[in-house]
């Protein structure tokens, strides 16, 4: 048996989402996830307002504290961060997620489509070293993109993880990252026992969430 994990989710608190962080966690429990993480772009002020959820709502759901952190070569996710990090360094940000116990995730590395994918090249050798893991399967990325990331983990000592990237409830928890009963997902990640499931989202998902955006720069949709 194992358990189910999205590592890559988004709430109102992304300049590209309006889901409430409240109805992302139902969607999470109505799902069977064991846990998931906030990886909103550049901020974790939706963290409080998950805690404070699942904590009034006694649900047996793992809160990750995270961000997906916006770089001067591309995204990179922190997991189990305690601070926000002030910098557009990726090498720096990785060095202070691991000074926060966390771990360093490169999302959807080889899509061709959205600008802030961050290809292991721009990392070079010393950076791809320092990650902790890739994201394999990333649901709104391209098949193409996807099988790139798929063999990219076993040669370089990097877990494997799924996110479904979700901006909205109907794309949540389309890809996830397993990991075996018995072992926590830190320790799972670190001993490089993860694996990724899930599907794609439909293709048209982009779209909406470059209308969310406009909205929000418009002040026609609520920013939190």
């Amino acid at each position: 048996m194992t358990k189910k994990f999205d590592l890559h989710s988004h709430s109102i608190f992304s300049p590209d989402s309006i889901t409430p962080v409240e109805k992302l966690i139902d969607r999470y429990v109505a799902l069977g996830f064991s846990g998931f993480a906030l990886t909103d772009h550049g901020s974790i002020d939706g963290w409080k307002r998950a805690k404070d959820y699942i904590h009034k709502k006694k649900l047996e759901l793992e809160f990750i504290p995270a961000c997906e952190f916006i770089t001067k070569k591309g995204d990179v996710i922190g997991l189990y961060i305690t601070e926000m990090v002030r910098s557009n360094d990726p090498l720096e940000i990785i060095d202070s997620i691991h000074s926060q116990g966390g771990l360093a995730i490169l999302p959807h590395p080889f899509d061709g489509v959205r600008g802030s994918a961050c290809h292991p090249d721009k990392l070079g050798k010393e950076g791809v070293r320092k990650l902790d893991g890739m994201e394999v399967i990333n649901a709104p990325a391209s098949r193409g993109a996807n099988e790139k990331s798929a063999v990219f983990p076993a040669s370089h000592l990097l877990a494997a993880t799924g996110g479904s990237d979700t901006h909205f409830l109907f794309e949540t928890g389309k890809a996830f990252t397993q990991v075996p009963d018995g072992i926590s997902l830190a320790t799972a990640i670190r001993k490089k026992s993860t694996s990724a499931g899930g599907e794609r989202s439909p293709i048209f998902v982009h779209g909406p969430t470059t209308l969310v955006k406009l909205g929000k720069k418009a002040r026609l949709l609520p920013r939190a």
